[in-house]
């Protein structure tokens, strides 16, 4: 690189220093000659040009090309900035209360653009309309005497000028309707919505499918109480409409329907399956809510991979004929359909009858189960030692441990632990119980017991050759088990997670990874198939790669 001393600098003005001319008609003379600089002229560092100092119009030009992120670490570098990138932040919001909806009111309609234009994300949730608290008000009686709906003007300002939401999120939305005709038009005038949830809907609110101009890939639909059975029948008569009128949205794979609210005893409401039905072939996951069967679900929707059935109910209901990845379900009883395959099992309550559930397992012959179950009960022993012959392809487990005694006889985790032999699973993730605290009506339990129940996740591996993960998480025992859940999940823990390895001496130990590496495990075993998860070591390095991208 040269280098431009000062030396250098003065000869070069010296040899121009004559190189001057006459112009013509002119007394000035023009010097062609470099202008020479003074020594403080040469060592003044460069000038860069601020952001900030940029014309308006420049700026809104250069911020026009961004949004999300980039957006809002733009605005954050300066205040002039800050006014014209603030409005690209593709922002998500989510109101619960009546002071937030004044304020995201404010906020997403000032100025132009109005923030609203960018907004991609918005939840509207009940608490918003509550009048009172009930503890403050003497006469409550039911939840819909402490909501007022007098804000639902400002959510229809909202929508209508939130028109790029891709995520909506709704409660309350029959009566924010009635209050406000706008909302349930800007809602079906959206184009871009990707996931829509309308919560507490009526027949005349959900009219809003008939003219719905996006296409949304996931739909949570859950009706509102009805009174009378004219009301029920009006209500469920409707959902089959709107579940006609979803039959050509392709993009729409992901369906949550609850009409538990409905009064649809059998003896309230005769209304059954329609035969007019309308497939819906493009649904491959379905959430249910409701206590009778009126929709036949292997007709309505043949293409299923994924089944959650939430009913109090001992009978399985669910489409036949092809196998599910997931079937989710409250219970097991009685098995009164075809043998189906299941990939992944999850009873969110604990089984009563654990031979009529065994019969059941042994049909679905799951890859993995995840349910509840007690480890001190000799019942519950002779369910385990059982277990592993009825369903042969189990690889893996999540299992929340319960102790049924309050006075456990000394010996009871051992004996747990040796029911376990004989597995072929390559991953568990189990929740043990603790001691009961000091003070507990529960008895003490015995130190063998406490120790054997420390050192679990020790032996385990021990007794199952083909273990390749152990995830477990401790919870002391209370009177209020948590016997049900909504989500895949056995349980909600922070699980401890721990890859099996062979030890120079010949010894396998559990290592620790961290729980992103877990998690990415246990949806590994329920993306893949059974070949693949079973010879897990033979993909192993490549696996480890492509967790990353592996999602629910």
């Amino acid at each position: 690189m040269a280098v431009i001393t000062q030396t250098s600098t003065e000869q070069c003005a010296a040899s121009t220093r004559r190189a001057s001319c006459k112009v013509p008609g002119d007394s000035l003379l023009y010097d062609a000659r470099p202008r020479r600089l003074s020594r403080l002229q040469l060592n003044q560092p460069r000038k860069n040009v601020s952001l900030s100092s940029l014309n308006g119009d420049v700026l809104h030009e250069i911020v026009s090309y961004l949004c999300g992120c980039d957006a809002l670490n733009l605005s954050l570098t300066t205040r002039r900035v800050h006014d014209f990138a603030i409005h690209r932040v593709a922002s998500r919001l989510v109101c619960r209360t009546a002071a937030d909806l004044r304020r995201i009111h404010g906020f997403l309609l000032e100025g132009q653009p109005k923030p609203a234009v960018f907004l991609r994300s918005l939840s509207i949730m009940g608490s918003t309309f509550i009048d009172r608290p009930w503890q403050d008000d003497p006469d409550w009686a039911f939840p819909e005497t402490t909501y007022e709906y007098s804000l639902a003007p400002l959510i229809g300002d909202i929508l209508e000028t939130a028109q790029g939401l891709t995520h909506l999120l709704l409660e309350h939305c029959a009566p924010l309707a009635h209050h406000d005709p706008r909302i349930g038009h800007a809602i079906a005038s959206m184009a871009g919505l990707k996931t829509l949830e309308l919560c507490q809907v009526d027949p005349d609110s959900l009219t809003v499918f008939q003219t719905l101009c996006s296409r949304p890939r996931h739909l949570r639909v859950s009706t509102i109480h009805t009174n009378s059975p004219f009301e029920a029948t009006q209500v469920l008569q409707f959902v089959h409409d709107a579940l006609a009128a979803l039959s050509s949205i392709k993009e729409l794979h992901v369906l949550d329907l609850d009409v538990s609210a409905i009064d649809c005893r059998p003896f309230t409401v005769l209304l059954g399956p329609r035969a007019d039905h309308i497939p819906l072939p493009y649904i491959h996951s379905l959430s249910i809510h409701w206590l009778s069967q009126l929709v036949d679900v292997a007709a309505l929707f043949p293409n299923l991979a994924v089944f959650e059935q939430h009913i109090n109910s001992f009978h399985l209901e669910r489409p036949s004929g092809k196998p599910l990845r997931r079937l989710s379900i409250s219970e097991l009883r009685v098995q009164d359909s075809p043998a189906q395959q299941v990939h992944m099992l999850h009873l969110r309550r604990y089984p009563r009858d654990l031979q009529s559930c065994l019969r059941t397992i042994g049909a679905m012959c799951p890859v993995g189960l995840s349910l509840h179950a007690f480890i001190d009960a000799a019942l519950w022993l002779r369910f385990w030692e059982q277990l592993k012959d009825t369903a042969p392809r189990l690889r893996f487990l999540d299992v929340y441990c319960h102790t049924w005694n309050r006075t456990p006889q000394a010996g009871w985790v051992a004996r747990f632990i040796e029911s376990l032999r004989g597995y072929s699973l390559v991953c568990i993730r189990i929740i043990l119980p603790q001691p009961p605290a000091p003070g507990a009506d529960n008895a003490k339990w015995a130190d063998e017991d406490v120790q054997a129940l420390a050192e679990l996740p020790d032996r385990l591996p021990q007794i199952m050759p083909s273990l390749r993960y152990v995830a477990w998480a401790a919870k002391r025992a209370t009177s209020d088990y948590e016997w049900f859940e909504d989500g895949y999940d056995c349980a909600c823990a922070e699980y401890k997670w721990y890859r099996v390895v062979d030890g120079d001496d010949g010894v396998r130990r559990p290592v620790a990874i961290s729980a992103g590496e877990g998690d990415c495990v246990r949806r590994f075993m329920l993306q893949s198939d059974l070949e693949t998860i079973t010879n897990i070591d033979l993909v192993g390095t490549e696996m480890t790669g492509r967790w990353s991208a592996l999602e629910y």
